[in-house]
């Protein structure tokens, strides 16, 4: 058996060694020091607040040059690869030459014989192509991750899947926040499932290692639906110019129900383009407000629903409201809190928000590594703040450490982000890029993606009171009988007829669009059809102004 060796080199300066099996198509890359690495990770926690999960390993190499193929009996061609390193908790792959053409498909796999279920992500199809050609593939658990590729004959073209290294996790696969956080799920989110689809996970590759944080999607005052991305600037300090072809942002990442074990299935964007931040990182921390503004470089497809978060950056404190985020890397989860935010100068004078948790009726929510860059929202459904550091915890630190589910949490403020003092220009405060017509307006309502001139122009959108004039609970629109069987009366306020509905399940996706042949004060929406368990339905009238209302079908 002929084994070729070469060396390739570690980002962090630790050299790894890296062998190929040309028979068997197996590519094995040494693994890294782990106790270089988990002191690492306990530095990176300790100094820069960072989820700090694995480091990326160097590995120059052409997937079609080691890789196997044949042509299955359907006469596509199958290339197959397996990459391995020994005591890995999870791989993935880094690509720096990548291309699929159309009809192509290419897939990663756990290794047939490591767990009960094979882990897969696929198809990734030429929807991914990019001008740069940078792309990394999800994790997947194990020390083998097999990469599979599979070309019809009526392709045209030749797929390019230059591999520039692979991420070994040491950490953050299993993804098992603390026992008392809280699912997104439970009855503590009823209320916040639009913001919900609004938060994000985030997997960010910088300086060699590989690091978790949250952020949001959040709307702007054109209400164009630009897909602009908050978070904390803390969070990628240290990303270079090319690593922010590798950030990837996750939606969609939550169990199906509260307590659960079945995530539905979520999806991921790589690639972001930085447009501006704090800029406050010090030796000894941050001396602003810690923000990040990324624009998501690829379209986000409309049947992801994602929701552009409203925000409230006047400075008005919230008084009740939750924060959504996902905890070590883990499927998302929601912290309450039930009294007034106050002030505190944790990096710039008066640059933050304070947060004490409340427990729940399921638990009681706090924050960890992993929801830094997270939303803090109002009880308007605004968000106020994103998370920077905090000593939350689910179990009390003991003598002398301070942490513990009622020890607080700190989220820089959003009206600092906005046009405080943070070391950066004023053309480089937040509010240029979330109010670039200069409107001078700080507070607008989220929304989910419509059509027309303004498609985040508050169409699905949520809010505690009132939207766009129409106050949910007051102003006539209402749903009969609710909970329903069969069909339901939907009843409009006086002179705002109905002129478009849709129903979104309880994951907030659209599940139908319906149009009315005649603009009626009331209409009768029959149900029979959709499943059992809580439904959104969304009206619009004719002025543009849209509601949101859940429905429960029995």
């Amino acid at each position: 058996m002929k084994i070729i060796q070469y060396l390739g080199v570690f980002f962090v300066g630790v050299s790894c060694l890296l062998s190929v099996n040309l028979f068997a198509q197996n590519v094995n890359i040494a693994a890294p020091n782990l106790n270089e690495v988990f002191e690492r990770i306990d530095k990176e926690g300790q100094l820069n607040g960072r989820d700090m999960v694995g480091v990326i390993l160097e590995a120059d190499m052409d997937f079609f040059d080691l890789a196997s193929s044949e042509v299955l009996p359907n006469g596509v061609t199958e290339w197959v690869l397996n990459i391995e390193s020994s005591n890995a908790s999870g791989l993935c792959v880094y690509f720096n030459d990548f291309h699929i053409p159309v009809g192509g498909r290419l897939f990663f796999e756990s290794h047939e014989n490591s767990f009960n279920t094979i882990y897969q992500e696929g198809p990734i199809s030429a929807s991914e192509n990019n001008d740069h050609g940078r792309w990394a593939s999800g994790d997947i658990p194990g020390e083998v991750i097999k990469v599979i590729y599979r070309q019809p004959s009526s392709s045209v073209g030749s797929a390019r899947l230059g591999i520039m290294g692979v991420g070994y996790f040491v950490t953050g696969v299993s993804r098992g926040s603390d026992d008392c956080e809280v699912d997104i799920m439970c009855p503590e989110g009823d209320s916040w499932q639009c913001e919900r689809d609004a938060v994000v996970r985030l997997r960010i590759s910088q300086d060699g290692g590989i690091f978790y944080c949250s952020g949001a999607m959040v709307n702007n005052t054109n209400l164009d639906c630009r897909q602009l991305l908050l978070s904390a600037f803390h969070c990628a300090d240290a990303v270079s110019g090319d690593e922010w072809a590798y950030f990837k942002v996750r939606y969609n990442y939550e169990y199906t129900e509260c307590g659960g074990t079945v995530s539905i299935n979520s999806h991921s964007r790589t690639g972001v383009i930085p447009l501006t931040n704090s800029d406050d990182a010090t030796n000894q921390g941050f001396n602003g407000s810690d923000f990040l503004l990324v624009e998501v470089e690829d379209p986000i497809p409309p049947e992801w629903n994602p929701f552009y978060a409203g925000f409230d950056a006047s400075g008005e404190a919230g008084h009740s409201g939750v924060s959504i985020h996902h905890p070590g890397g883990d499927r998302k989860k929601i912290s309450n809190y039930s009294s007034a935010l106050t002030s505190y100068s944790i990096g710039g004078a008066g640059s933050h928000w304070r947060v004490f948790w409340t427990a729940t009726e399921t638990s009681h929510g706090v924050t960890e590594g992993g929801s830094s860059g997270s939303p803090i929202f109002s009880e308007n459904h605004q968000i106020v703040g994103t998370l920077s550091s905090g000593l939350s915890a689910c179990v009390n630190g003991g003598a002398g450490n301070g942490t513990g589910p009622t020890q607080p949490d700190y989220y820089g403020k959003m009206s600092y982000h906005w046009d405080g003092p943070n070391p950066i220009p004023a053309s480089h405060k937040l509010n240029i890029f979330l109010d670039p017509s200069g409107s001078g307006q700080d507070i607008i309502y989220g929304s989910y993606v419509g059509e027309g001139e303004t498609p985040c122009g508050d169409f699905g959108a949520c809010s505690a009171t009132e939207v766009s004039g129409i106050a949910l609970e007051t102003d006539g629109f209402s749903l009969s009988p609710n909970p329903a069987l069969d069909f339901v009366i939907v009843s409009m306020p006086v002179n705002a007829p109905l002129t478009e509905l849709r129903i979104y399940d309880a994951q907030g996706r659209i599940v139908e669009t319906i149009t009315p042949s005649d603009m009626n004060d009331e209409f009768t929406l029959s149900v029979a059809g959709l499943s059992r368990g809580l439904h959104y339905i969304t009206v619009r009238t004719l002025d543009g102004t849209s509601s949101t209302l859940k429905l429960v079908i029995e």
